[in-house]
């Protein structure tokens, strides 16, 4: 992710699990992978072994959750939690408003670009000067509108609540993600491979919604607007026809049943699986080519939080 600095410090192998008796930061469950700073990417995610498709990368319950539509108890949630709680809230990525601009080469776009972010950002001003009127101390808006610049970046929504999680949270985004993200159980996230992962891959989900009938200029829009960053993910570097279409042929593989699996069934098809539903899906008829089971990702108005769900069950 691109913010600057790592809470859980980087260890080979694994990253140090938190536990709630000792810092009151949640459990999370994950083994195989690393975070690191790469120059130009700020830290990402990078795996140290190998996954198949299915396997679990990451289980790690929200450290902060407040309901979706109400802004103000993430500013709440935050002065009520622990400091290491509130550390590792304030570690996760919060880029510079201006981020990204100058890789677009449309001024129409990056006008367009500066007329969206500004707005939001207004709101967010709004909100922090309102709500720091309670408190003393004059940076209280400042920490304020930095905590829901932090929410609209980082946060997922389950059910009608919205969560943040520190660890997954370091996960870059790519428009061809090898991993799968849900927070059907419980509000805890799920990362889970979506295709073969190799030990020294870097393990990248994906932050949009529809993403596979997009075109490349429109999902670099909503990036830039939404998450603040210009996407240069290999899918988008390269030639991109958009406007759904067939993927390309490395992004297809043969179903059992004599059709074709396309790049978004294959992540339905793994997503059933760690959801433990594949089963059901066979024997429903529902995961096959031509009637997937319907994963996908739902945005959430407020701080543009989005998680993956599966709708088998």
């Amino acid at each position: 992710s691109p913010a600057a600095a790592c809470c859980c410090s980087a260890v080979v192998g694994y990253l140090p699990t938190p536990s709630s008796p000792a810092n009151g930061l949640p459990m999370a469950t994950q083994k195989g992978f690393h975070i690191e700073h790469v120059v130009g990417q700020g830290r990402i995610m990078r795996a140290s072994r190998r996954y198949e498709p299915g396997d679990t990368v990451l289980r790690e319950p929200p450290c902060l959750t407040w309901p979706h539509d109400d802004a103000e108890q993430l500013i709440s949630s935050f002065m009520c939690a622990s400091a290491d709680v509130q550390a590792a809230v304030l570690d996760m990525a919060a880029p510079d408003a201006d981020a990204g601009l100058s890789c677009i080469v449309s001024d129409h776009a990056r006008m367009e670009a500066v007329a969206e972010r500004a707005a939001r950002s207004a709101e967010r001003s709004s909100l922090a000067a309102r709500m720091a009127e309670a408190y003393d101390g004059p940076r209280a808006a400042d920490l304020f509108e930095h905590l829901l610049l932090i929410g609209d970046i980082n946060a997922h929504a389950f059910g009608k609540r919205a969560g943040l999680f520190p660890i997954a949270a370091k996960a870059n985004h790519s428009c061809s993600p090898n991993c799968g993200h849900s927070t059907r159980v419980g509000g805890e996230m799920h990362y889970f491979a979506t295709c073969t992962i190799e030990a020294g891959d870097e393990i990248v989900i994906s932050y949009l919604d529809q993403l596979w009938s997009t075109t490349r200029e429109e999902r670099r829009r909503v990036l830039l607007t939404q998450k603040l960053f210009y996407c240069t993910c290999p899918r988008c570097s390269r030639a991109d026809s958009g406007g759904g279409g067939r993927p390309p042929l490395e992004e297809i593989e043969p179903d059992s049943r004599g059709g074709e699996w396309t790049a978004p069934q294959q992540l339905a098809r793994a997503e059933c699986a760690a959801a433990g539903c594949a089963e059901e899906c066979a024997t429903l008829g529902l995961c096959s080519p031509h009637a997937p089971c319907e994963a996908s990702l739902c945005a959430v108005s407020v701080h543009s939080v989005s998680s993956q769900v599966c709708s088998c069950k």
